[in-house]
């Protein structure tokens, strides 16, 4: 492509005005697009995708959105599993001016109710199955009902047109122009205190800003072969994978889906497909760590750079685990969707890349306040503030979220961090979570860091619940290495040594795992529930016992032919969870050939009957 592209720059003359973001976008993606004629730009599960094919249906979409009647401003969901339309649809809205909103392909019920009106859409592009729900048949009129999980030749249900038929409308479709400027560029779903979720405003300046701050931080550019598996209605998978791939010419690869079993198969691909980077987030670096240390030297290529962490806590023990395993390095991003993706960095470099910090910031502005929002003295810890060119415009359409957490230009993250002395940020925990005993403020975060390097010990988690005689106690859930047992005397003894009494949690609950989201977060509200102490005691007197507490469904519904493929909430994660229950429960060491030999039930009762026997 010549000359790698690097991040945009604000032009230092003051004779001339800056374009426009979204006119900048713009001219850079359509030059992108052209100049990377006949190159991969995306591996996917359902086939290669090319910048000529990419090309070709972003300039029929054109058409298709002109056709369907959007104007400026308007919002279009898309709720799909479809990886290929997904990715498609959103870098189409984008360059069009369009809004696109990305919910959930699994959302259920009464949740999409919720997404449809936290944002309203005036398209909305879906699955079968959620295209048959009545919300969407009620509040979208047919001609905008777009289905996006069928091949060209099948019909459509309710008379609703097919992404394939749009794309299809013209044989060789060309670039629509726009006269207008949008500010905002997309919406992004987030957890909000309400029962409906939040809509963070992303504006095509705050992508921009991002894709910059990219280029300086990791050193992104036209060579970069991205491999990331994360989900892509969070910005970590869908501005850190297509759309980043896209702005620098380079390619995104997510083509075998990640699982236990497939874990081998994507560590060969770095190889075979020459990754530069592996986009990852704790939990799925923690699976392969232990899965795949039967290929140590996958990383050892010359062509990749490093690992990348992010949207959770990467605790010092898996971090240094994770490299010494793969002689790898693991980068430290910290961010928010309220600030696109990544703030704060620890590394590539080596002068930030510190074990237990999240590094320095790039390419925006932070500050640790006090209660008062006044700056505290260094070594103090208090609330992290981002400011910035990052900074999100708002909540869509709820100005008292809004105003809670933008005070003055600053984003209020809710975090509480402290400076080191050589400059660098330290997580220390989160305000929401943060519990007040006997007049002392405790962060759960910071005793979890703790607990999490005690011996024996696979996972920690320390976490508030109601206490009627002190209003907050504190409670560790903690996960024992497989083969391993520890008793709540054991995780005592160690907290005496290592933690004041007043940071000592008073309960512990020794768990054969940790209940968690599909992006790998572990489900606090559910693992504080008064319930969970109930479901963690099922009886589990066999393996399909175990798989139906694992899964949460009935057991009546499995059996030995059961497979990832035809069981509901058998992903990556729950089979993970399967395989430490069967370890716990049967007291036996399964190895990590035998975890990725198992693809059905069956698989796993042949082998805990060989290892009993």
């Amino acid at each position: 492509m010549g000359q790698k592209e690097k991040g945009w720059k604000m032009p230092n003359s003051t004779n001339s005005a800056p374009e426009a973001p979204f006119h900048h976008f713009c001219s850079r993606v359509d030059r992108i697009l052209e100049a990377r004629e006949g190159q991969v730009f995306a591996n996917l599960s359902e086939g290669v995708v090319t910048y000529d094919e990419l090309l070709r249906e972003m300039n029929s979409l054109d058409t298709a959105f002109q056709n369907l009647g959007l104007s400026t401003g308007d919002r279009v969901a898309i709720f799909s599993k479809n990886d290929r339309a997904i990715i498609v649809l959103f870098l189409s809205l984008l360059r069009s001016g369009f809004t696109p909103v990305i919910g959930d392909g699994d959302v259920r019920g009464s949740e999409i109710e919720d997404c449809l009106e936290v944002c309203q859409p005036a398209v909305i592009f879906a699955d079968a199955d959620l295209l048959s729900n009545p919300t969407v048949i009620e509040k979208i009129p047919a001609s905008r009902r777009i289905q996006t999980d069928t091949v060209k030749g099948t019909p459509a249900i309710h008379g609703t047109q097919t992404i394939a038929e749009l794309i299809d409308t013209q044989a060789n479709p060309t670039r629509k122009t726009f006269e207008y400027t949008p500010e905002v560029a997309m919406l992004v779903f987030t957890s909000g205190t309400t029962s409906l979720p939040k809509a963070v405003e992303l504006t095509y300046a705050n992508l921009v800003a991002q894709l910059g701050i990219f280029s300086d931080a990791y050193g992104f550019d036209s060579d970069i072969k991205l491999l990331n598996f994360l989900p892509l209605h969070h910005v970590d998978g869908i501005i850190r994978g297509p759309l980043t791939a896209l702005w620098f010419g380079g390619s995104v690869h997510r083509s075998i889906p990640f699982s236990v079993q497939n874990i081998q198969k994507i560590l060969a691909s770095i190889s075979e497909l020459k990754i530069t980077h592996f986009i990852s987030v704790p939990a799925m670096l923690s699976i392969v760590e232990r899965i795949g240390q039967i290929n140590v030297h996958a990383f050892q290529e010359p062509n990749f750079k490093f690992v990348l962490s992010s949207a959770d806590v990467l605790t010092d023990k898996l971090w240094t685990r994770f490299e010494q395993t793969f002689n790898v390095p693991v980068v430290n991003a910290y961010g928010l969707s309220e600030v696109v993706c990544d703030a704060l960095f620890a590394g590539p470099d080596e002068t930030t890349r510190q074990i237990g910090t999240l590094g320095r910031p790039v390419g925006c502005n932070v500050q640790i306040l006090d209660a008062e929002g006044l700056p505290v003295t260094q070594g103090e810890v208090g609330e992290l503030a981002i400011s910035g060119p990052t900074v999100m415009k708002g909540y869509f359409n709820d100005i008292v979220q809004t105003d809670q957490v933008l005070r003055d230009g600053k984003f209020l993250t809710g975090d509480y961090v402290q400076q080191t002395e050589a400059g660098l940020f330290k997580f220390v925990g989160r305000k929401k979570t943060a519990i007040v005993m006997a007049g002392v403020t405790i962060y759960p975060e910071a005793v979890t860091s703790v607990l999490a390097n005690m011996p024996k010990i696979e996972e920690a988690v320390v976490f508030g619940v109601a206490d009627v005689t002190r209003n907050q106690r504190l409670v560790a859930a903690l996960v024992p290495k497989p083969g391993e047992k520890i008793t709540s005397a054991d995780a005592a003894a160690y907290c005496r040594e290592n933690l004041s009494a007043e940071r000592t949690p008073s309960e512990f609950r020794i768990l054969e795992s940790l209940p968690r989201t599909p992006s790998g977060k572990v489900r606090m509200n559910e693992l504080a529930s008064p319930e969970f102490e109930k479901k963690k005691n099922l009886s589990a007197k066999d393996v399909l016992s175990i798989a139906a507490f694992c899964f949460g469904v009935p057991e009546e519904q499995l059996s030995s032919d059961s497979t990832p493929f035809n069981t509901e909430g058998w992903d990556s994660l729950a089979h993970m969870t399967l395989i430490e229950e069967i370890e716990l429960q049967f007291e036996i060491m399964l190895s990590a050939s035998q975890i990725a030999q198992i693809a059905s039930l069956g698989d796993a009762i042949s082998f805990v009957k060989e290892a009993t026997d």
